[in-house]
């Protein structure tokens, strides 16, 4: 299936991968044969719909075979949660740096990621590779590197969201390599 998101379409073929759904501003991937677990990735390249003002484009990698129970005795920390700290929108990151322009003192660790990884899931290799994405277009029309948001495992699954981001063959090829790799190493640590 061809669609209007060709960057997509490129990964799709290069990874052997499948468009199960697709709309004018979203679509899923899939893998096309099974692997030893089910994942999708979600695309959403930010056009506002009726229920959204001014969204950021997103894509966000699943795989539901990791769920972490939420509540109850079985609930623990999660084994892994890596998060950007700081605004995460556009909009939060010019209101940051207008805040630093008035006086309002900076913020030395904005934007820097915050890892807690008790396993030690994430060697030197993957968090370079977390913290060190491809050129991609942003929203506000400037290119620079795509950038991580979260990559956690929770109630329901190992998550890999970015955003802010759109049209890159090579920061989605990233993205979803990166989330393959550390679902691998979850599954060598059980």
């Amino acid at each position: 299936m061809v669609t209007r998101f060709a960057f997509v379409d490129e990964v799709a073929a290069a990874r052997d991968l499948v468009m199960t759904s697709a709309g004018p501003h979203v679509c899923r991937l899939e893998p096309r044969d099974s692997t030893r677990f089910a994942w999708t990735c979600d695309l959403d390249d930010g056009t506002p719909t009726s229920n959204e003002n001014d969204p950021a484009s997103s894509v966000r990698w699943l795989s539901p075979t990791f769920r972490v129970p939420r509540h109850g005795a079985a609930a623990g920390p999660a084994p892994l949660d890596v998060r950007r700290q700081g605004p995460h929108s556009d909009l939060g990151r010019l209101v940051a740096r207008f805040g630093r322009l008035v006086g309002l003192g900076p913020d030395d660790h904005a934007g820097e990621l915050v890892w807690t990884d008790p396993s030690g899931i994430l060697d030197a290799d993957l968090r370079h590779r977390a913290e060190h994405w491809p050129l991609a277009p942003h929203g506000d029309g400037v290119v620079r590197p795509a950038e991580l948001r979260s990559l956690r495992v929770d109630g329901v699954g190992l998550v890999v969201d970015s955003a802010s981001w759109w049209d890159s063959a090579a920061a989605l090829d990233h993205q979803i390599g990166l989330a393959l790799d550390v679902a691998e190493r979850l599954l060598d640590a059980t």
